[in-house]
């Protein structure tokens, strides 16, 4: 094996069984979890599924898709599948890696913020809240998938995800508080000032005289 990273794409837990087994075989051969493997989407992951990827070090991109799609997941699957689509907070609790994402712009707006709020809600765009609260995360958990829970799939843990000595100075100053403002006004925070490797790429007022724009990203 050379080492090489793998994000598999599966959209119910009817079938993922059949992928599990396979990277089941491939762990008894080789052991894959210093390889930061992943699946991503599964939005209705069983908790065996989830534990069974937790003991080969197989960990879970949970996107937000279900922000535009609720409606239809519980038309399909009617509403005690729904309450734990997807299992965030089981996810969390049993230790499996989790990384926050927005499942793409077909599917879902680019901007974190919405997902966050959506994380903690479990409300659709609509307003219909479909997930139980006890699969809704905290805010900090919430924000945690998208930093640190994203750096470890990117084998970028130690440089990035958090704010510590040694690691880039990526970071946002936010239009609101994000541990404070009202949940449903989550999704409307924009960033002011956005820093990268310790460089203001980004700034409106009022900082917009921080910006820097005579070097360009590399």
């Amino acid at each position: 094996m050379r080492g090489l990273t793998a994000t598999f794409h599966w959209h119910n837990n009817r079938s993922v069984g059949h992928l599990l087994e396979v990277l089941d075989r491939i762990n008894t051969e080789t052991p894959i979890a210093n390889l930061r493997w992943s699946i991503a989407h599964l939005n209705d992951a069983s908790p065996d599924s989830l534990r069974r990827m937790k003991a080969m070090g197989v960990g879970w991109l949970m996107q937000n898709a279900f922000y535009f799609r609720g409606e239809a997941f519980l038309g399909q699957r009617g509403m005690e599948a729904a309450r734990h689509a997807p299992p965030i907070v089981s996810a969390l609790r049993m230790g499996l890696r989790v990384g926050g994402g927005t499942d793409a712009h077909r599917v879902m707006w680019y901007h974190p913020f919405v997902s966050l709020q959506w994380m903690l809600d479990g409300k659709t765009i609509g307003g219909l809240a479909t997930r139980a609260p006890e699969e809704l995360p905290t805010r900090l958990e919430a924000l945690r998938l998208y930093t640190e829970g994203s750096a470890w799939f990117a084998f970028d843990d130690d440089n990035r995800g958090s704010l510590a000595v040694g690691k880039l100075a990526d970071l946002a100053v936010l239009s609101k508080d994000y541990l404070t403002v009202p949940v449903d006004e989550v999704g409307t925070i924009i960033s002011l000032l956005t820093m990268v490797g310790g460089r203001v790429v980004y700034a409106v007022e009022p900082y917009a005289e921080f910006e820097d724009k005579q070097v360009p990203l590399e």
